[in-house]
């Protein structure tokens, strides 16, 4: 009877972990935002008020007013950004070979950068206009960005390939935008505002009280429309410059510290109810910074790693619970140039299952004078035999996804970027002849933007 006790204890030992582990899960399911399984967007959610906090650490550097800031886009290699004033960049698309001829390539965009001339000039001030020439069958659309920028002011006018014009207004104070407001502009002038954000600084110290964001654009379904009403938004902050509460769509959330500690400390997110709903924890060690931040539906874990103060490497584990995992290692050089970028990612739902692994792979590479060289990037495929986490990983295939080499001329400006299979890109300080403009009204689904 004894012996028998205790083959019955034995077995029920894994059973009961079995169920204590899926009984957690089907807890955690269950207490996630109600809108989690609907959306991937939600408007209110205790995240909004995380990322804020994470997107505050920025406003030092001064609100963006007509662009999208490049801490905020996806660290890819960009040639347009390489386009110098007074130059054209002309983007040569490979046609589709034909046996016993030589290859041959097409305009399909072209980016021009100039100063404001003439009557620009005297309408915005000194700045910069950027167009973008975008093939649509025999004739081009335009698309055109000036900017003009002083030391109070910064106003950018962007027009889009249908025509429609957005006017950004920013006003610098100690040197940084702390004011934007954007309108749609017809017939020279703004007939309809469209969004307003401003820092509020103290008078004496300079130091931020306040940020306040209002705008009627939203996304729906991956489209930017402009609804009917403002959305409202607000932070707080204290004297150390920190935000301790954040306003939103009737919501609010409360930012609380666990010291005045600028290096190592902890936040805890706490909304209307004062439930705990999301954290922020950063840490020195040695030479490591650790920082941890999440709330209900995913975790993050980023450590960097530092020689002499400089960043060397960084590694990041990211956690959507029920949804995806994706670790990430980046290795940067001397200089604080990306030459590494390697991730991987798995879609996940039950917790150990694991579905569709892939890994992208970037690499940079620079020249002597700290120029660069060359990009490349890669994907590659794996499979398990089953789609659980303990068991290996197979490599399936390796694709290219671009390959890329820059060539200078003897003064170190850039001359092309070229991608032998797709893809040539032509730098030019030379007058090029203008390119025919389409007259017919734009159909968003005949432009395909490289």
């Amino acid at each position: 009877m004894k012996k028998f006790l205790i083959i019955l204890l034995i077995s029920a030992i894994p059973f009961l972990l079995v169920v204590g582990f899926c009984g957690y899960h089907l807890y955690r399911v269950l207490s996630l935002d109600p809108g989690f399984f609907l959306s991937d967007e939600d408007f209110h959610s205790s995240e909004k008020a995380l990322d804020m906090l994470i997107y505050s650490k920025h406003f030092s550097q001064g609100l963006a007013c007509g662009e999208v800031p490049r801490y905020m886009r996806e660290d890819n290699f960009d040639p347009k950004e390489l386009l110098e004033v007074g130059a054209t960049a002309d983007f040569f698309f490979k046609l589709p070979e034909i046996p016993g001829q030589q290859s041959e390539y097409e305009l399909s965009q072209r980016y021009v950068r100039d100063s404001l001339e003439g009557e620009l000039r005297s309408t915005w001030g000194e700045g910069t206009l950027f167009t973008h020439y975008s093939k649509d069958d025999s004739c081009f659309r335009v698309a055109t960005e000036i900017k003009a920028e002083s030391a109070d002011s910064v106003v950018t006018l962007m027009t889009d390939f249908s025509g429609n014009s957005g006017l950004y207004v920013g006003k610098r104070k100690n040197g940084v935008v702390t004011e934007c407001v954007a309108c749609k502009w017809r017939d020279g002038h703004c007939d309809e505002v469209i969004s307003e954000n401003k820092m509020k600084l103290d008078s004496v110290s300079g130091k931020m009280l306040s940020y306040t964001f209002n705008t009627r654009e939203v996304y729906a379904e991956g489209t930017l429309h402009v609804s009917d009403g403002l959305g409202a938004e607000e932070m707080l902050f204290d004297n150390l410059q920190r935000p301790v509460l954040y306003k939103i769509g009737g919501h609010f959330y409360r930012y609380e510290y666990s010291s005045n500690d600028t290096a190592d400390y902890s936040v805890k997110i706490f909304d209307e109810s004062k439930r705990n709903v999301a954290f922020y924890k950063r840490k020195f060690k040695e030479n490591r910074e650790i920082v941890k931040y999440g709330g209900k539906r995913y975790e993050m874990e980023i450590t960097r790693y530092y020689e002499n103060e400089k960043l060397v490497k960084e590694i990041s584990d990211e956690i959507w619970f029920y949804k995806f995992v994706n670790s990430r290692t980046k290795l940067f050089d001397a200089a604080g140039n990306s030459v590494l970028d390697s991730s991987f990612y798995e879609e996940t739902f039950f917790p150990g299952w694991r579905y569709s692994p892939n890994s992208v792979i970037t690499t940079h590479e620079y020249g002597e004078n700290g120029k660069l060289k060359s990009y490349a990037q890669y994907k590659e495929s794996y499979w398990r035999d089953f789609p659980f986490v303990f068991l290996p990983l197979h490599f399936e295939s390796r694709d290219k996804i671009g390959k890329l080499s820059l060539d200078y001329n003897e003064a170190g400006l850039l001359k092309s970027v070229t991608d032998s299979t797709m893809l040539r890109i032509v730098f030019s300080n030379e007058k090029l002849d203008n390119v025919k403009e389409c007259k017919d009204p734009y159909q968003p689904s005949s432009y395909l933007n490289p």
